[in-house]
């Protein structure tokens, strides 16, 4: 089995048993604006990255600390286009958006914790999301790329 088969069926997993939705770039907005805040994995390839791994295990348990995000999950093609939207660098990373269904389903950038974290910090960043404030895009609005590989865990 090749690495980006079995991180396909990590994801899955997520799907399935833990209720993550798939989201792509072009479901990217529809997530956002759903009600309240969610928070999207972003991942990378587990050759490059092999802490993809630790976050796709982590994740689930740190929302069971923390209720009351909706979860999503987005493949490594999707994630770096995603990723260079929001000026993130450094997988795995989870991105916080709130939105709003209602008049109009608005969304806003909340923030975004990029790299794997030990099991404390990790929760307390990830509350510490849930209750922040929307805030503005890092950057201009242009997705930065650099040039040849994706970014690193590193």
């Amino acid at each position: 089995m090749t690495t980006a088969t079995a991180l396909e069926q990590g994801m899955q997993r997520l799907v399935e048993r833990d209720g993550f939705r798939r989201v792509t770039t072009d479901t990217l907005v529809d997530f956002a604006r759903a009600a309240d805040i969610g928070v999207l994995l972003l991942t990378d390839d587990p050759v490059r990255c092999p802490e993809a791994w630790d976050m796709l295990v982590v994740l689930p348990e740190v929302l069971k600390s923390v209720p009351g995000l909706r979860a999503g999950v987005a493949a490594p093609d999707a994630s770096r286009d995603i990723a260079a939207t929001f000026g993130i660098s450094r997988y795995p990373a989870l991105l916080f958006l709130r939105g709003d269904d209602n008049a109009g389903g608005n969304h806003d950038y909340v923030g975004a914790i990029e790299g794997m974290r030990d099991w404390q910090p990790l929760v307390e960043a990830v509350a510490a999301m849930r209750h922040a404030p929307a805030g503005r895009r890092p950057g201009i609005g242009i997705p930065v790329r650099g040039t040849g590989a994706s970014s690193t865990c590193h």
